[in-house]
């Protein structure tokens, strides 16, 4: 007959790591205060080959629970077995249990214990098992990330053998692109209200989506990586900054699991942090980048051509850059300061712009303007590209003068999809890149062609193909010249160049192109 006063409570996680070093940390256990928050106190009393006599204070929920330990290491059992001698709770045993898995090791926790408290009994049951389960899943999860820790620890002292490929994050966009990704994923899904999904997608855990495996480069190199969704839209960071925050957080987390060498931020989780003035690298230890650097590589590529396209010559041209003050936009702006004639920066800080154009003057060919107004900007413009990071469009169309070029790097975009009758302006999405190897994803991420890819995607798998596991672009305001260069160059010897020219799914052809040619003479 089952006893009814014992508590039973069954906790299991997969740690990715040899099963010897699990175990190794796991018998340190005087080490478990520096890394396991609850864990407040825990002294050696005894210790021989194969047991040990702790002492042990937790704190959890301002409840602190005090007791001395057997423990038992049964290497043939793949087990610790540990039995309570003394201390706050009537009856505390039970054992750790290690299983080799396909992702690292199986750690499994079973726990035994009876309280024994007259006239309070049941609910002192009841809430102690509650702090216990709080304790023991907060010890595996701290022994996960102590070990993943150790493992990027090496790259400090120049070690990559034990980490390798790349990660991706993402997110939806707005709320129909939200609903359209699920229905890629499941055509038979049949929308809850808005409300219910929102509220259901706001409190999902990121998650990994899609592995990408055997990525081929130019060169012949392979490398694995894996597409990680983080979960949320832009308009959420409006009502809780610190809650996407810690869903990219959770995201890069994940990419830490699976071992990979370098992480990039897609979209807005690149600018999460900004907002805070918090930096992700302070809270995970996997390198990451914003993929701003090769992005700006392949806006600038990618203007130079629609010139040449268009028969012009870039040092008459005026040039627009709408988010001047952003990562990329200020990338940009230091590139083209020297290649036009003059150069307009706008943004919503004066600051900033202030700031931007002070840099820009001291250097450079152009003449730099700087402005607030968009629509000013643009409209005498014959080059403009848009990097305002924003949630709707900002540009209307109607705006640009005939013949001017028009690269949109925003993610939604900055100008609208919505079917246009102008055929008198060369318009497409900035930032792309032909990839080497073709990328199918599972949901859409606004790419016009598997044969195409981001350039904060492709930064990652080409730092990722060197071996280079570094925060190659992070932090606002730091991308040179000769850094945009570099990384260009590395692009190129993968096999990465900048993308023919899409606007939206449409390709922009050459009987389109020779319209623009014809727009831009008259």
């Amino acid at each position: 007959m089952k006893d009814s006063g014992l508590i039973e409570i069954r906790l299991s996680k997969v740690i990715p790591a040899q099963r010897w070093k699990v175990i190794r940390l796991l018998t340190r256990v005087w080490e478990f205060p520096a890394f396991v928050a609850c864990v407040k106190e825990v002294s050696v009393v005894q210790r021989e080959r194969r047991s040990m006599k702790t002492r042990w204070r937790i704190q959890v929920d301002n409840i602190p629970i005090n007791w001395v330990e057997e423990d038992t290491l049964a290497l043939n059992d793949n087990a610790i077995y540990f039995k309570a001698v003394e201390g706050d709770l009537r009856e505390f045993n039970g054992k750790w249990t290690f299983n080799v898995h396909s992702q690292g090791t199986e750690v499994t926790v079973d726990v035994y214990l009876r309280v024994d408290i007259p006239a309070i009994n049941d609910f002192a049951s009841s809430y102690i098992k509650k702090l216990l389960t709080m304790s023991f899943r907060a010890i595996l999860e701290a022994l996960e990330q102590r070990l993943i820790s150790v493992k990027y620890d090496g790259l400090k002292r120049g070690e990559v053998k034990k980490i390798a490929g790349f990660g991706i994050i993402g997110h939806t966009y707005n709320f129909d692109h939200l609903l359209k990704c699920l229905k890629m994923l499941n055509p038979h899904f049949k929308a809850p209200s808005e409300e219910f999904l929102g509220r259901i997608f706001n409190t999902t855990p990121s998650f990994k989506l899609h592995d990408i495996l055997n990525f081929k480069s130019k060169t012949g190199q392979t490398v694995n990586g894996c597409f990680i969704l983080a979960t949320f839209i832009p308009e959420m960071i409006g009502r809780d900054v610190w809650g996407v925050f810690s869903k990219v957080v959770r995201a890069c987390k994940i990419a830490e699991k699976h071992g990979v060498g370098i992480v990039t931020l897609g979209g807005f989780t690149s600018i999460v942090a900004e907002k805070i003035g918090h930096e992700i690298t302070e809270e995970v230890d996997v390198p990451v980048t914003t993929g701003n650097t090769f992005t700006a590589a392949m806006v600038i590529d990618g203007v130079l051509k629609a010139v040449e396209y268009l028969d012009l010559d870039i040092s008459h041209l005026k040039a627009t850059i709408v988010g001047g003050t952003g990562d990329i936009g200020s990338a940009c702006a230091r590139v083209l300061a020297d290649k036009v004639r003059q150069l307009t920066i706008t943004g919503r800080t004066k600051s900033n712009l202030i700031h931007i154009k002070k840099e820009l003057t001291k250097k450079r060919k152009a003449k730099i303007v700087a402005t607030t107004n968009n629509e000013s900007a643009v409209s005498s413009a014959d080059i403009v590209i848009s990097a305002a990071s924003v949630t709707t469009s900002i540009l209307k169309i109607d705006w640009f003068k005939p013949g001017s070029i028009v690269c949109d790097v925003g993610y939604p975009k900055n100008i609208s999809y919505a079917p246009t009758p102008r055929e008198d302006v060369l318009i497409f999405s900035g930032g792309l890149a032909k990839s080497p190897t073709p990328i199918s994803f599972p949901i859409d991420v606004g790419l016009p062609s598997t044969e195409v890819i981001y350039g904060c995607f492709a930064e990652a798998i080409i730092l990722a193909l060197e071996r280079r596991y570094e925060n190659f672009s992070f932090g606002r305001g730091y991308i040179t010249p000769q850094k945009i260069d570099e990384i260009r160059q590395l692009g190129r010897l993968h096999g990465f160049e900048v993308s023919d020219f899409y606007w939206g799914d449409r390709l922009v052809d050459d009987s389109i192109i020779e319209k623009i040619k014809v727009a831009t003479k008259g």
